[in-house]
């Protein structure tokens, strides 16, 4: 009975478990401004744009500010979540341009790779 509820609970609870890990997510990059966490950034940043499944609702959405480390190809970083990816799949992250060039080029265009939350 116990084991029930808390899968009736998970079930319903749309909220992300912060010790969660996306492994295999995809990663874009987009052109940054004003994002809708409402804070204009700029192409240097660190920041990513959370697909708008997990994004949530209301403004600002419950993600803005949050931050994340994110892991590609041997190398970690820190970044904030600032604004929501409409065309990114589920555990998708968009990228600036500079959070990406740290990854890898530009010419790459896509990346799949793990992040998670931070504490």
């Amino acid at each position: 009975r116990r084991h029930h509820e808390v899968a009736k609970r998970a079930r319903a609870d749309v909220d992300l478990h912060k010790r969660q890990t996306f492994t295999n997510a995809r990663f874009t990059f987009y052109d940054v401004g004003l994002g809708a966490c409402g804070q204009t950034n700029v192409p240097s940043d660190f920041i990513v744009a959370l697909n708008v499944e997990q994004y949530g609702g209301g403004y600002p959405g419950p993600y803005c500010f949050q931050s994340i480390t994110i892991s590609y190809g041997g190398k970690t970083a820190q970044a904030t979540i600032m604004d929501e990816c409409m065309g990114c799949p589920w555990g998708g992250l968009d990228f600036s341009t500079g959070l990406f060039d740290y990854f890898a080029s530009a010419s790459e265009g896509v990346l799949y790779g793990t992040w998670w939350f931070n504490d």
